[in-house]
């Protein structure tokens, strides 16, 4: 829902809610199964909770670190501003790195999960 971002114009307020509404619930549901996946899966490889754990924290900050490390200097070598009125071509580099790279991804992530093996186990 969220790479309906693309197609909002300045202005569109109304419809940015919507999306976000929407996309909001989609996330949800992302926060809480990735880790149950992941526990269940360090459940089938007997790893320990504390590397378990430390993992998780690790992939999640490695993940904000590299979304900084590479959009923050392409945004800035389009030129986009905060302070300033901004050209279409830092706009785009902005609306590009912020709703189509994250579906990409997120579509990519999907491939890999589907193409996973993932054992199913009797739950009591």
């Amino acid at each position: 829902t969220f790479s309906f971002v693309t197609t909002l114009g300045q202005g569109d307020v109304w419809a940015f809610a919507i999306i976000c509404v929407f996309s909001g619930a989609a996330l949800g549901a992302d926060m809480t199964l990735l880790p149950a996946m992941f526990s269940q899966r360090l459940k089938t490889l007997q790893c320990g909770g504390g590397q378990a754990f430390g993992l998780w924290n690790f992939c999640t900050k490695l993940t904000l670190a590299v979304a900084a490390i590479s959009v923050l200097p392409a945004l800035d070598y389009a030129g986009f501003s905060t302070q300033n009125v901004n050209p279409p071509q830092a706009l785009f580099v902005l609306t590009f790195s912020y709703a189509v790279i994250p579906c990409i991804l997120k579509i990519f992530a999907l491939a890999v999960l589907y193409w996973t093996p993932i054992e199913e186990t009797q739950y009591a």
